[in-house]
């Protein structure tokens, strides 16, 4: 129920103030989850070398998919959001800029932009060989 609170009081803030600062929040917070969340799951991929070549190799096997491929680019996409993001705040505040933080999130998504492109073209072939290098 608490939790349900929270994402009226999300939705409530993001439509109150339709902003570009209430969005890059929003956006930063949740690629932090994300890149959590991501964190976990990869430790967990990881930590099967522990048991073994055999147990990492099969681990290992079942996130070389098509669907894992995809979300490598949205990985990708976390991290340089939430990097360029965080860069961003800590240049406006630390060198007193805060007026100007609107101009610098269209700079962000224009190198978010050019980012993303560079990723896609370079994953792009894995995704449509289904080819992944093997253990």
């Amino acid at each position: 129920m608490a939790f349900q609170g929270m994402i009226k009081n999300a939705y409530q803030d993001a439509s109150l103030n339709k902003n570009v600062g209430t969005f890059a929040f929003w956006f930063h917070r949740l690629s932090g989850i994300g890149l959590a969340v991501y964190l976990i799951m990869h430790t967990y991929v990881l930590s099967s070398a522990i048991s073994g070549k055999e147990s990492f190799s099969a681990r290992m096997g079942a996130v070389q998919n098509p669907l894992f491929a995809f979300l490598e680019i949205v990985l990708i996409g976390g991290v340089f959001f939430h990097m360029l993001n965080g860069l961003r705040i800590s240049i406006c505040d630390f060198f007193d800029l805060t007026r100007a933080h609107k101009l610098f999130f269209w700079i962000e998504m224009v190198l978010f932009i050019a980012i993303m492109v560079l990723t896609v073209i370079l994953q792009w072939p894995k995704l449509q060989s289904g080819f992944y290098p093997t253990m």
